[in-house]
């Protein structure tokens, strides 16, 4: 990854339990879709922060320890992440992929979680008929 190390991305109980190893629990795709996303908007990112103190540590991967979110989560397959965009609200950052949503470096998000104060995307296929970039409420 170009702008991500692996301890912000999952918890710490997986961090410390698997190492460099839990990089295998994402996929790929995943992954550079949220790289794409950083350089789409060009400002940092956070999906976890646990590393330096701060109380978020299941906004990336969500293992089996993890109490929070769907059994089903597209979290849980390594297909998703909460973020916070720095100098945007969630709302701003939703409306700014939807209308650039056939930029390159955001051909990847499949869905978005819409009514929630942190962007939410995901690479989970959207419901039969439904367009790509599909707006859900959880």
């Amino acid at each position: 990854m170009k702008h991500f190390k692996l301890f912000e991305l999952v918890s710490q109980s997986t961090f410390e339990e698997k190492g460099e190893e839990a990089w295998q629990l994402f996929n790929t795709e995943a992954l550079i879709a949220l790289d794409d996303l950083r350089d789409f908007f060009g400002k940092n990112i956070t999906v976890n922060n646990w590393h330096s103190g701060g109380p978020m540590q299941w906004r990336g991967y969500r293992s089996h320890d993890c109490t929070i979110g769907a059994k089903a989560s597209q979290h849980r397959k390594g297909n998703a992440f909460d973020c916070t965009i720095q100098g945007y609200s969630a709302a701003e950052a939703r409306s700014m992929i939807i209308a650039h949503q056939d930029d390159p470096l955001l051909e990847r998000i499949q869905r978005i979680e819409d009514g929630v104060s942190w962007l939410h995307f995901d690479l989970g296929a959207p419901p039969n008929g439904k367009k790509r970039i599909y707006l859900f409420k959880a």
